[in-house]
């Protein structure tokens, strides 16, 4: 269950398009989009950030249907290629994962009692007092280690 607290942040919000207009336009360097990208959410992403420099501070989602609530059409995209960060996608070449966001994409209950759980239990210990191990630490800013 400790991979949903990494996955479920992408469920809402916006990314720049610098962090992924390399799937647009040259994955690994072969001047073509990314083959696994779903090709309707190719074309809407490449009318959002064209593949100018200017574009790269542009938003887009990553789940464009319902990109205000908090809900588990993240994972049906990712189960359908269409998941906005190369790092999301590649979740879906590992079987632990896999499984999970299959699991998560056919049964929305099921991650939300998940989500729920995985934020309680590695965060607070008895009495709600905040546990912090010599190997964890609380961050101030998500993308970077204090």
């Amino acid at each position: 269950m400790h991979h949903i607290v990494v996955i479920v942040a992408h469920t809402t919000g916006f990314a720049q398009c610098f962090t992924f207009k390399r799937r647009l336009f040259n994955f690994k360097g072969s001047d073509k989009p990314d083959p696994t990208l779903d090709s309707s959410l190719l074309s809407s992403l490449r009318s959002t950030c064209p593949n100018v420099d200017s574009s790269n501070s542009q938003l887009a989602p990553p789940d464009s249907a319902t990109s205000s609530m908090f809900d588990n059409a993240y994972y049906k995209n990712l189960v359908s290629n269409s998941g906005l960060l190369k790092s999301d996608q590649a979740l879906m070449g590992d079987s632990k994962t896999s499984s999970m966001i299959n699991s998560y994409s056919m049964y929305p209950f099921l991650f939300s009692k998940d989500f729920g759980e995985s934020m309680v239990k590695p965060g607070y210990g008895v009495n709600g007092v905040r546990e912090v191990s010599q190997n964890k630490e609380i961050r101030k800013k998500c993308g970077s280690i204090n």
